[in-house]
């Protein structure tokens, strides 16, 4: 699509905010990219309009703009340029058979969505939680995975994986690089002849912690749905122990596992 104001002007009206509780302004603005961008309303390699004519042209200033389209370049979605814009990038692939966050698709849309990672930090984990008594945590062996997770490229869920670098030390010493996009289930099973056998989940109803807010770019306040899950290899072995935080949204959640 050519670089015009008309252009421009024809995005903002057809993909504005639809509303969803507790999104800032820019957050609102990246559910904007992410639904055109879906609906491929730009394709890999177009130019996306530049940051003075989105602010000029849409009642979001220009630092919302810019943070915006730095959450975008984070997500892997597009591609800034010096001195030529910013671009679609080729799509990030979702990751396969999720057995815990499955949100149900509708008729002529996948069984259930597909799920973009992003990887936000790792780090051990000293302190006691939820996940100590299944993993059974000695001293600081228990490593934290934070990722933001896309769901359908409709709206974000903040994810933390946790698991023993002692029982999968080749993973835990994996850089976040590597961890980007990567299907966590699958990246242990592929250096262990430990199945999943089962899992036990449980949902909760309660406000988003900090780093979900700022994660997900939400209003401090908003409520939502914490999902824990915890997969077993055998009797009482916790492969790993998993918190989903999930915001307000139009989808169903799945809680039946496979």
């Amino acid at each position: 699509m050519p670089e015009t104001p008309a252009a421009t002007r024809a995005f903002l009206a057809k993909y504005r905010p639809s509303g969803v509780p507790g999104l800032t302004k820019y957050a609102q603005l990246r559910e904007m990219f992410h639904a055109a961008l879906k609906a491929g309303h730009w394709k890999p390699g177009d130019r996306l309009p530049t940051e003075a004519e989105l602010a000029s042209l849409s009642p979001f200033s220009l630092g919302t703009v810019q943070r915006a389209l730095r959450a975008l370049v984070d997500e892997g979605l597009v591609v800034r340029t010096q001195g030529s814009g910013t671009f679609v990038a080729e799509s990030r692939a979702p990751i396969d058979a999720p057995l815990h966050l499955r949100f149900r698709g509708v008729e002529g849309e996948p069984e259930f969505l597909p799920l973009y990672p992003k990887a936000l930090g790792r780090r051990r984990v000293a302190e006691q939680g939820p996940w100590s008594e299944p993993l059974k945590q000695k001293g600081d062996e228990i490593v934290c995975v934070e990722r933001r997770l896309s769901v359908n490229r409709e709206f974000d869920v903040y994810n933390r994986f946790y698991f023993s670098a002692d029982t999968f030390p080749a993973v835990s010493q994996k850089s976040l690089a590597a961890l980007d996009g990567a299907n966590l289930k699958q990246l242990l099973a592929s250096v262990s002849s430990m199945p999943v056998t089962h899992v036990e989940q449980t949902i909760t109803l309660a406000k988003l912690p900090p780093e979900a807010l700022k994660a997900l770019s939400l209003k401090p306040g908003t409520r939502g749905m914490l999902l824990e899950s915890v997969a077993y290899a055998g009797r009482g072995l916790a492969l790993y122990y998993l918190e989903s935080w999930i915001p307000p949204n139009p989808r169903k959640l799945d809680v039946n596992v496979p």
